[in-house]
């Protein structure tokens, strides 16, 4: 009878353990999307945020994501983060109380990302937070205590500048025109001429326009930047963009052996490596000295 009443008082205390310290139960019923009342195409000002307080804004023009302060915004990251965030299918919850937003740090006061959607039809916040496993992330919809895990990671929404940028936004597709030390190039017919009549060897100057169209940039650079305020120009290229002329420069500095492109057009210094700064300098250097080598013989 003591046997009976003593494993009838353990299993009971069995039930109350797993009642207290039972993880929270997944919620039974899924969703179409984490937020439901926006669609991509409606937002037009995203801004990720971290906890320690870093902030990035970018703002939609038509088709065009750029940052605040005007530079382009890599527009396939933005389409996939809004993707993930509004027309993906979350699933099922893996948990449904502000305990659990706390610990997988998607709370109102503890989270990895926080990002606030505005737009058309309204604003909506997410927090993205721990990542279970690779390419996951916990994430909730502000407001609910439902916490999902959705096929994204903290690096896919970014708090900074650099993350964000369009590293090809410096590339000059289509070269019909650009001018190097007083001299223009413009291509006509598929065939380049010079200003100055002198002739063209063909195969040099498309290297050269291939070259503007590949370029990239890796970074913005702080004016106050040291090292790039060290650097010499190594090449000044004349560029007709859209009937405006920019100039664009390539700089090095010789102490450590970095590269940077000047843009006239945006304003700024990027950085950039030293593959897509040394391509466009030795493709001039190669028209360059062709012509002065025709010059010579002539």
């Amino acid at each position: 009878m003591i046997l009976r009443i003593l494993a009838v008082l353990f299993l009971a205390q069995l039930a109350l353990v797993a009642y207290l310290y039972w993880p929270e139960s997944p919620a039974t019923i899924s969703r179409d999307t984490l937020v439901a009342r926006l669609s991509p195409g409606a937002v037009n000002r995203v801004e990720v945020s971290t906890q320690e307080g870093a902030t990035v804004v970018l703002l939609r023009n038509q088709n065009q994501w750029s940052l605040d302060r005007g530079l382009p915004a890599d527009n396939d990251k933005m389409r996939s983060l809004l993707n993930a965030l509004l027309t993906a299918d979350p699933g099922f919850p893996i948990a449904d109380s502000d305990t659990a937003a706390k610990r997988f740090q998607v709370s109102d006061v503890g989270f990895v990302r926080k990002i606030v959607l505005s737009g058309d039809d309204g604003d909506a916040t997410v927090y993205l937070g721990s990542t279970p496993a690779m390419r996951k992330i916990h994430a909730r919809a502000e407001g609910e205590s439902a916490v999902f895990v959705l096929p994204l990671s903290s690096f896919d929404a970014p708090a900074d500048i650099d993350s964000w940028l369009d590293t090809r936004l410096l590339a000059v597709q289509n070269v019909t025109e650009f001018a190097l030390y007083g001299v223009t190039f413009t291509l006509t017919d598929g065939q380049w001429s010079r200003s100055d009549g002198t002739d063209v060897e063909q195969e040099s100057a498309a290297a050269f326009a291939a070259a503007l169209g590949g370029m990239a940039i890796s970074g913005l650079v702080d004016p106050a930047d040291d090292d790039a305020g060290a650097a010499d120009e190594a090449l000044r290229v004349t560029l007709n963009d859209d009937g405006e002329i920019r100039q664009l420069a390539v700089l090095r500095n010789p102490e450590s052996d970095r590269y940077y492109f000047d843009s006239e057009r945006f304003d700024s210094i990027f950085s950039t490596s030293a593959y897509d700064a040394e391509r466009l300098i030795d493709a001039a250097t190669s028209l360059l000295a062709t012509e002065a080598k025709e010059a010579t013989e002539d």
